[in-house]
């Protein structure tokens, strides 16, 4: 101990993050040799003999920092994360106190980034034992997103460009990843809206954060219902994401429904290349492109655990049916020799592709999400259809209700869903700063 003691006596940065690292990895030499230093001293021994150093008086918060180190040290189980985690919060807790420093923390940047690397896959595991238990979900990962919270309020009120600055969207995507996983992504809206104020310049950043910062901000598109800018920023990401990195099927996961729904289609070569995506979205895109409502929601009910484990469920199976609807009334459309679409044959076509309402029971039994109409199909549901698709600019027409008849423009009856959606909503203009 007093060997650590000594050379604690320096704010080199990486000789800090080598001394103080708990990551039992790369350092179970090191800790267990420590640990043995300790076995016949008890905590308040450690603080005394940690104060008669008098490593930095200037410096309150790193005193604290190294006897948290040396009770973790002391008392860790390496065979047992359960028992020992509390050790590790402790841990994490002190160090951003003494990383919050505004004279000496940053000397404490290489350690802080390697522990909340190493500390949030490991509270993870925790909670996913102990929220059986304790019955308080995700107790310990809330911990750790309110110390993640407390240091992004820090660095975001730094001024000029400090080396602390640059770990900024690294904090943001763990704490916004936290969020997501202990189930309240809303919480990410003021993360990215303090971030948005920030003018970082977003192309300083390692590109595998700028991939992820962005990953994470479309996924909360995603939930707020906005497609447009959730495509943007996923396309983005697959196009700078290294190519044969894990994360690519992680993007594609997302990136496809996105885009299916916005009208564009995935390329069969990005399909294939994955057969898990070959498997989800193939049959949707098949679906989707032939208007087939019944098809394309019985393939979601099928798989209905694969798309609400990813939060798709209900966007796949609600946004889909104007799309479909549009895609059907289009294939009418190219069997007629006029710029008319009557009532009675999309009445045909729209029953067809729903089935009736008794095999939308006995497929989909009560479960309403997947059933479109529970009773028979009639004309002023197919009128609804055709106002609603003209409504959100699908099609380009007239409804002629006397008459039972859509008048289609001459002009590009059916224009491209994607660019009407493009035009309509596009890109959030406080977030050009990521743009260059």
């Amino acid at each position: 101990m007093d060997a650590l003691l000594s050379n604690l006596r320096t704010n080199d940065p990486k000789v800090l993050c080598d001394l103080l690292s708990v990551d039992l990895r790369s350092h179970s030499y090191q800790i267990a040799s420590v640990q043995s230093s300790l076995r016949s001293v008890d905590a308040s021994q450690i603080k005394s003999h940690v104060e008669q150093y008098h490593l930095n008086d200037d410096w309150s918060s790193f005193e604290p920092l190294v006897v948290s180190y040396l009770l973790l040290c002391k008392d860790v189980d390496p065979w047992s994360i359960l028992q020992s985690h509390d050790l590790y919060l402790s841990f994490f807790n002190a160090l951003s106190m003494a990383f919050m420093n505004s004279q000496y923390g940053e000397s404490l940047c290489p350690l802080f980034q390697e522990t909340v690397g190493h500390i949030i896959p490991m509270v993870k595991r925790v909670d996913l034992v102990l929220n059986r238990l304790d019955g308080k979900k995700n107790k310990r990962l809330v911990f750790v997103s309110t110390v993640l919270s407390r240091v992004f309020n820090h660095l975001r009120a730094l001024k000029g460009s400090p080396r602390k600055k640059e770990l900024i969207i690294f904090i943001v995507n763990h704490l916004n990843s936290v969020y997501f996983t202990i189930g309240n992504p809303l919480l990410c809206a003021n993360i990215f809206a303090n971030v948005n104020l920030l003018e970082l310049k977003f192309q300083r950043f390692p590109m595998s954060q700028q991939v992820q910062y962005r990953y994470i901000l479309a996924r909360y598109y995603i939930i707020k219902n906005q497609l447009s800018k959730a495509h943007h920023h996923l396309s983005w990401s697959f196009r700078h994401c290294l190519k044969g990195s894990t994360n690519l099927i992680r993007i594609l996961r997302y990136l496809v429904p996105v885009s299916m729904l916005i009208g564009k289609n995935p390329s069969k070569q990005v399909l294939m290349r994955f057969p898990e995506l070959q498997a989800m979205y193939g049959p949707l895109v098949i679906h989707s492109i032939n208007g087939n409502q019944f098809e394309f929601q019985r393939h979601l009910f099928l798989n209905q655990h694969y798309f609400k484990a990813r939060g798709l469920l209900v966007l796949l199976s609600q946004r889909s049916r104007i799309l479909l609807f549009r895609n059907l009334a289009l294939k009418v459309f190219q069997t007629c020799d006029v710029n008319r679409l009557p009532y009675a044959k999309l009445q045909v076509a729209f029953a067809k592709s729903l089935r009736t309402s008794a095999e939308q029971s006995s497929t989909f039994g009560n479960q309403a999400l997947y059933q479109t109409l529970n009773e028979p199909m009639d004309l002023a549901f197919v009128q609804n259809v055709c106002c609603s698709l003209i409504e959100n600019d699908m099609v380009k027409g007239n409804v002629v209700a006397s008459s039972r008849l859509v008048i289609l423009s001459k002009s590009n009856p059916f224009p491209s869903v994607y660019a009407n959606y493009t035009s309509k909503y596009g890109i959030n203009g406080n977030e050009k700063w990521m743009d260059y």
